[in-house]
């Protein structure tokens, strides 16, 4: 995928003024999102959290937890990997905005959950024994950010191209996965989870309306480094 603005499937509505309004309207409504839910969880208000963690733990099986760590595994360490290879790739294919956003997302939201969980310090569930050794604060899930931030660029990334319903597909069943395999483990709350996704994906929105920006000034300053992008 090229970030341009030339081609409507490739980052749709990007040709008019209304695309950007609307991205930006997308940003604030996630920030509030993301906002809510710290206020909510700062004073312990998030009522929802412990009947859901309660309902989910009382459905607990030999495979469900299996499958659980499974799922926190490949939302973990796994997720920086997986970053730098897809960005060796796409500097293959000389798809650098693109490489540049994977990288970018993948990092900038791993440095964003360590300042945010410092900022809060909200300790984890303790309802029952956590199923997963963990020694950092609680708010916002750290594995639902990581599984957020690449799987919201590849999305973008397929956009204009025919695999884009299934590489949705794919990305929504993966980040449902992780976060849901936090919550079932026992060492996130719901709105951990739900907070790591808003802020990731606020993240990402911001990184494509830069590289849009960007490619806009290219193609108008210089078309021949624009095509790199």
């Amino acid at each position: 995928m090229t970030l341009d603005d030339g081609n409507a499937r490739r980052v749709p509505g990007v040709s008019s003024w209304r695309a950007p309004a609307a991205g930006a309207a997308v940003l604030l409504v996630l920030l509030g999102v993301f906002v809510g839910l710290a206020l909510a969880a700062t004073d312990g208000s998030v009522a929802v959290d412990q009947p859901v963690m309660m309902w989910v733990h009382g459905a607990t099986t030999p495979w469900l937890t299996a499958a659980a760590e499974t799922a926190s595994y490949l939302g973990g360490h796994v997720v920086l990997v997986a970053s730098v290879v897809i960005a060796l790739l796409l500097c293959v294919l000389r798809r650098f905005g693109g490489a540049f956003l994977v990288l970018a997302a993948v990092y900038g939201s791993s440095r964003l959950n360590v300042a945010f969980k410092a900022a809060f310090e909200r300790t984890r569930p303790d309802f029952w024994e956590h199923m997963s050794a963990e020694n950092t604060f609680s708010f916002p899930s750290g594995h639902a950010m990581g599984s957020m931030s690449i799987a919201a660029p590849l999305v973008v990334l397929a956009w204009g191209t025919r695999f884009r319903w299934a590489v949705l597909a794919v990305a929504v069943v993966y980040v449902a996965a992780v976060g849901a395999s936090r919550v079932y483990l026992g060492v996130h709350f719901p709105s951990d989870v739900f907070a790591g996704w808003s802020l990731a994906v606020l993240w990402v929105g911001i990184l494509v309306m830069v590289l849009v920006l960007v490619t806009r000034l290219l193609r108008r300053y210089a078309p021949a480094l624009a095509e790199w992008v």
